[in-house]
């Protein structure tokens, strides 16, 4: 603009300058219809500048109004904007002091001033979830869809609230596709899976999971005993073909508690006893099982458990000071109808801990042996820990 004006201001100051050199200042005449205006060219050069000035002017002033209109819109979308900010502060102060309510409303108010409005949104949908409020629970994480379609945390909570298990095994097979190496994806993914059972979905991305160290060690061992429990559970009831899955699990897998713990579940569940003992007593040996592991079981129903019951008695020598392995103890000497043993081992337990669990068997001990009045001290002693 400034470049424009200086050459118009060269031109008009040669049309003025040079015909008062040249002595001759000339004229011009304009005719308009019956009219006619004749004037000097000095007079008509200063004419066309004031009016191009004037023109100048008039775009130079408009403009300014215009950024100026610019510039008041940008202030108050940036006071918006912090004041959204705000309100996301309180929410996740209100969030963190367990006010769901407030929280979840504070943050859908904030949300559509927010530069990513579904975080907003997110925040809400959080303690709408804490407050156990299915419906506004979708609601919210609808709009948060709407507004970011793409964006994965939205899509990982969505797969989180689904209720249906084909769209959840769709849903999360398209998330892995998308977000194959995504911490966030591989946990979210196997917590569905695991929800609405595709255990074998979640049996394969087991190695995945267990890699990148995502998940806490006991819901890793949770996932892990489902699945193969549900694949030794696919073999029926024949116990060749049970076999035949065991042996054809890898070695290293078969060291693994939480897959050996599955095949005990299922060698329980179909009344094979003598073949659980085998593995338990194996387990042992392999150092897989604590005491608290095998507590776990009904072993009620288990046969053949000398060697079982040897192995725990050298695990007692190596560990004198935990209770657990007293108690297992009287439960395989209760199997092998040897009460007295069960009472001794029962009782140095409860000397080191009581439990509920301990005072329950001696009872049965007692119960076992004739000794119904202290067998329901035992029991009273059971119901006072609960």
């Amino acid at each position: 603009m400034l470049k424009a004006l200086l050459l118009i201001l060269i031109l008009a100051l040669g049309l003025i300058v040079g015909p008062m050199w040249s002595g001759n200042p000339g004229s011009v005449l304009i005719l308009a219809g019956p009219y006619s205006i004749e004037m000097s060219l000095v007079v008509a050069t200063l004419i066309v500048v004031a009016a191009l000035l004037l023109l100048w002017t008039l775009q130079a002033i408009f403009r300014k109004l215009s950024s100026g209109k610019q510039v008041t819109l940008g202030w108050f979308y940036k006071r918006k904007q912090r004041k959204a900010e705000e309100q996301m502060a309180q929410a996740m102060h209100h969030w963190l002091a367990k006010n769901y309510r407030e929280a979840a409303t504070q943050a859908e108010r904030a949300a559509p001033s927010l530069k990513q409005p579904q975080h907003g949104y997110l925040l809400a949908a959080s303690a709408w979830q804490a407050l156990g409020n299915q419906n506004e629970l979708k609601r919210v994480l609808g709009l948060a869809y709407d507004v970011a379609n793409d964006d994965l945390n939205v899509r990982l909570l969505q797969l989180e609230q689904m209720t249906d298990s084909t769209l959840a095994l769709k849903t999360a097979r398209q998330l892995l596709q998308d977000h194959p190496k995504h911490g966030g994806v591989l946990r979210a993914t196997a917590e569905a899976y695991y929800k609405h059972q595709h255990f074998e979905s979640l049996r394969q991305l087991l190695p995945q999971i267990q890699d990148r160290d995502i998940v806490p060690g006991a819901r890793l061992a949770e996932f892990t005993r489902a699945s193969y429990r549900a694949l030794y559970q696919s073999a029926g009831s024949a116990s060749e073909r049970l076999l035949s899955f065991w042996k054809d699990t890898p070695k290293k897998l078969r060291r693994a508690p939480a897959v050996r713990m599955a095949y005990l579940d299922v060698l329980t569940q179909r009344g094979l006893g003598a073949i659980a003992s085998k593995v338990a007593t194996r387990g042992l040996e392999l150092n897989v099982f604590t005491a608290s592991d095998l507590l776990q079981f009904e072993m009620r129903e288990w046969r053949q458990t000398e060697a079982l019951r040897e192995q725990v008695e050298k695990q007692i020598k190596r560990h004198p000071d935990h209770p657990n392995w007293f108690v297992l103890l009287g439960v395989l000497a209760m199997q092998e109808s040897d009460y007295g043993l069960a009472e001794r081992a029962l009782q140095k337990a409860i000397s080191m801990k009581p439990s509920q669990l301990a005072y329950r068997l001696l009872g049965d001990a007692y119960i076992a042996g004739g000794q119904k009045e202290t067998a329901l001290q035992a029991y009273r002693q059971a119901a006072n820990l609960r």
